[in-house]
């Protein structure tokens, strides 16, 4: 997409038409002490209007919470820039004077670059959750509080694809939290707040609405980004989007690069999915359902004399997947998986996703005209594919 910054790494998966589903497994879920709290310290009553003191007291509130994230790495002079995700990550460079320009390195010399991005403490231990983007490729993070502490950060685990971190800190005291609401209740039009670090300008308050739903920034096949006009700039990345409940919804993510108001944010319901794997396992693993799908047109309805107007018609069924297991064929239509409707093929992945490796899930489809119920067994997402 055009004047799209997304700070996800390229070759993420399957995406476009040859995709293969990606689903994240939930194993391990059960077993993990969860890490955050989802009541506000800051609760709005149903009467108080938007304006006012509400934003000031909710910043004066929470702003503790949220961290200013410093990612470092050594690099060999003449090896051009190392960019932290982009520039939503705040890069900073090495002096151009001090790297010579023939593109070698000499001798053992290394400068030191750093980026900067934004995060929040989601438990009093010190979790604190961030992009991954923010940290990836870094050789040491550094969580700068709003207190003046300034601590090593360590990297508890990261997911490439969701753009998702999670960071310990080892403090002395209990610290302030950010309690999770849920980005579901969300609604186009609902007021929202971000803190961040933009430019390295620590606990910048900026105000917006939620603008729109499941926006794909077509970076994977489950792309479902909170759209919001709040103002985010470079170094917002891994801040919290918060509602009037003070309650985090989404964590900034992506802008577009060339628009005004166009900010993106990862629903906060699904790094609450993440979060355990990522404390557990260090990382997220994924299965998959292994077919690829489209959009019904009018022309493939017509040629292919579908019976019905929504779904994800299936175009390719990969060899000895869980799909070509449990029987299903090209040109299939999916309409409704583990009890979900299915109205697209982007739905499809994004219903998926929750669903845990070795467990039977019902789908529902239309094969020449009939409805058909089969059951399917997910499995874990062959490593050579995933590389």
């Amino acid at each position: 997409m055009k004047n799209v910054r997304i700070w996800i790494k390229g070759g993420l998966l399957f995406v476009a038409i040859l995709a293969a589903i990606l689903v994240m497994t939930g194993s391990g879920i059960a077993s993990v002490e969860k890490l955050w709290t989802e009541k506000s310290a800051v609760a709005q009553s149903e009467n108080s209007p938007v304006g006012g003191t509400l934003f000031r007291n909710l910043a004066e509130k929470l702003s503790p919470a949220v961290v200013n994230v410093r990612s470092m790495k050594k690099i060999a002079p003449g090896y051009g820039d190392f960019r932290f995700g982009s520039p939503f990550g705040m890069p900073h460079r090495s002096p151009s004077h001090m790297r010579p320009h023939d593109g070698k390195s000499h001798g053992s010399d290394k400068f030191r670059q750093r980026g900067e991005g934004s995060g929040f403490i989601i438990h009093e231990d010190g979790f604190i959750l961030t992009n991954a983007h923010v940290v990836e490729g870094s050789d040491s993070v550094q969580i700068a509080l709003s207190s003046g502490g300034l601590f090593k950060g360590k990297l508890i685990g990261m997911d490439r694809v969701a753009d998702l971190a999670l960071i310990k800190i080892d403090a002395p005291t209990p610290l302030p939290v950010l309690p999770l609401g849920r980005s579901a209740d969300m609604k186009p039009g609902d007021w929202v707040m971000a803190i961040g670090s933009p430019f390295g300008l620590d606990l910048t308050v900026t105000v917006g609405i939620v603008s729109a739903k499941g926006r794909s920034l077509g970076a994977t096949p489950y792309d479902d980004f909170i759209q919001t006009d709040t103002p985010i700039n470079p170094g917002n990345s891994g801040g919290p989007l918060i509602n009037t409940q003070g309650e985090v919804v989404g964590i900034n993510t992506a802008m577009l690069q060339m628009g005004q108001g166009l900010g993106f944010s990862l629903p906060i319901d699904l790094a609450k999915k993440l979060v355990p794997q990522l404390k557990a396992d260090g990382k997220v693993t994924r299965s998959w359902l292994g077919v690829s799908v489209q959009d019904i047109t009018l022309a493939n309805k017509e040629s292919l004399s579908l019976t019905v107007d929504q779904g994800s018609l299936v175009r390719e069924v990969v060899a000895d997947s869980p799909a070509y297991k449990a029987g299903l064929k090209k040109n299939d239509v999916i309409v409704e998986f583990d009890g979900h409707s299915i109205n697209s093929s982007r739905k499809l992945p994004k219903e998926v996703v929750y669903a845990p490796a070795g467990e039977k899930v019902s789908l529902k489809l239309v094969r020449g005209g009939e409805t058909l119920t089969m059951d399917v067994i997910l499995e874990p997402f062959p490593e050579q594919i995933m590389s």
